[in-house]
């Protein structure tokens, strides 16, 4: 049978195999869409092969030997063995009965000794855990090449450093896999967030942005932020663009952060921008902290109750929120007056003295109101993001690890997310939400469904019993 496909030669190259013969890549064409291979063994053999998206489509000479199954096939075996030893904390002698388990008979006589075969183990292993030194500053940081590229497939290599602008004292790096690139111009609801305890010693954060396809949502990109500046978050906006020119995004979720909020209208102005819920209850919940009320609302079930309303304005439709700011203005106790005032400033914009209009809002009401966005059935949280913050926190074990670190336990995520985006792309269904969750987000709809407007505390004070603030 016939089975083309990639193997990575003894010296880290890609080979191409073919009807039982390998080549070694020898270049590109001049538009980077062909890739030209030669017969491996190159100086007793003319064979030339070109390939497209990994498909033979031209096949040059003719070979002057044999094929070799055998031989091809040890060395896919060697090549699950480099990859193995990278991917797994297993023994070494468990790499190797792992991947030689079924080998073909013939195949045996063509493997390396065990003995050479342990030494690639540790070669392998060494290549990943001798880490450079941790850089100085970001103008002289160097990027060695073994920590640019990932491994897929069978140990097939891949450049994961997409972007870097070079050595400066701004210095942004984008980590991510190219093919996962496709989600930019295939999908148009993401998700972007950023993290900042596990950001790489000499970066302020690093910004991962997320993209809904087939049913999950996968992280694209992982990029290292030198801080959180408007003009940053342009430039990394500016990036992928470039990666990928029909980026074109319907719906972004990202935090409250106005300066990354700003940048990506400007570079994505037909954009609808949403601010997360759950990092709304958050900045609620910090200005209780701010305003002195964190005792009273965690020991004053009451008072935790009417401050929760003060978000659940969320829920409201946009038409409705004046009278609905007037009537907690007036049900609230006067301890919790400062907060309503606070968000009032930030999130609706206070009234002019004159009584006519509103001052411009920090957060204007379209980004974070959520009454259409229930009853269209979309997310009213960016956890998407914290989940992936959070699964990277767990895999590093650490706060502000060397970049070194960090390239490694991203790679390590990427297996994973690799599994599931195959078993999404084949038919399986996404993760069910926690019984807990879907049971308030059913009890949200139905209030939502059954609002009256001459019943906005109520509603308010419905909405507060199914969350707290974070």
């Amino acid at each position: 049978m016939n089975r083309e496909r990639e193997i990575i030669s003894v010296r880290g190259r890609n080979k191409f195999v073919s009807d039982g013969f390998s080549y070694t890549f020898d270049k590109l064409s001049k538009d980077g869409l062909t890739s030209f291979w030669r017969c491996t063994n190159k100086d007793e053999c003319k064979a030339r092969l070109h390939t497209r998206n990994n498909e033979v489509v031209k096949l040059l000479n003719v070979h002057n030997h044999d094929a070799s199954a055998s031989s091809i096939e040890a060395a896919e075996i060697v090549t699950r063995i480099k990859a193995r030893a990278v991917n797994t904390q297993e023994c070494t002698s468990q790499v190797i009965n792992e991947c030689i388990t079924g080998i073909s008979q013939a195949a045996m006589a063509s493997l390396p000794q065990l003995g050479a075969l342990k030494k690639t183990v540790r070669r392998k292993r060494n290549e990943v855990n001798a880490a450079p030194p941790a850089p100085l500053n970001l103008q002289t940081l160097q990027i060695p090449d073994e920590f640019k590229m990932y491994a897929f497939d069978n140990g097939i290599e891949e450049n994961f450093l997409l972007y870097d602008s070079g050595p400066e004292e701004m210095r942004i790096l984008i980590f991510g896999r190219r093919q996962n690139l496709h989600i930019l111009r295939s999908s148009d609801t993401f998700y972007g967030d950023g993290t900042f305890k596990t950001a790489p010693h000499l970066f302020s954060q690093i910004y991962t942005i997320l993209g809904r396809l087939h049913g999950g949502v996968h992280p694209i990109i992982y990029a290292l932020l030198p801080n959180k500046q408007g003009a940053t978050y342009v430039r990394l906006f500016r990036a992928l663009i470039e990666l990928e020119p029909n980026f074109q995004p319907r719906s972004y979720s990202c935090d409250f952060e106005a300066a990354a909020i700003t940048a990506f209208q400007g570079c994505f102005p037909d954009a609808n921008i949403f601010g997360c819920y759950y990092h709304l209850t958050h900045n609620v919940k910090k200005k209780i902290c701010e305003l002195g009320l964190i005792q009273n609302y965690n020991n004053d079930a009451n008072f935790s109750l009417r401050a929760k309303m003060v978000p659940a304005l969320a829920f409201v439709p946009i038409n409705d929120l004046e009278n609905a700011l007037d009537a907690i203005s007036e049900a609230l106790p006067d301890d919790l007056q400062p907060l309503v005032d606070w968000f009032e400033d930030n999130y609706i914009g206070r009234r002019n003295r004159r009584g006519l209009g509103r001052r411009p809002a920090l957060f204007g009401p379209e980004t974070w109101n959520l009454h259409q966005r229930v009853l269209d059935g979309e997310d009213r949280t960016n956890n998407y993001a914290e989940a992936a913050h959070r699964r990277l926190t767990i895999e590093l074990g650490m706060e502000h690890p060397t970049i070194w670190k960090f390239i490694v336990a991203l790679r390590k995520i990427q297996i994973a997310r690799d599994v599931r985006y195959e078993q999404l792309l084949a038919g399986h269904q996404p993760s069910p939400k926690k019984r807990k969750y879907r049971e308030i987000d059913n009890r949200i709809s139905r209030l939502i469904l059954n609002y009256n407007n001459d019943n906005i505390l109520e509603f308010l004070r419905g909405i507060a019993h199914n969350y707290e603030l974070h």
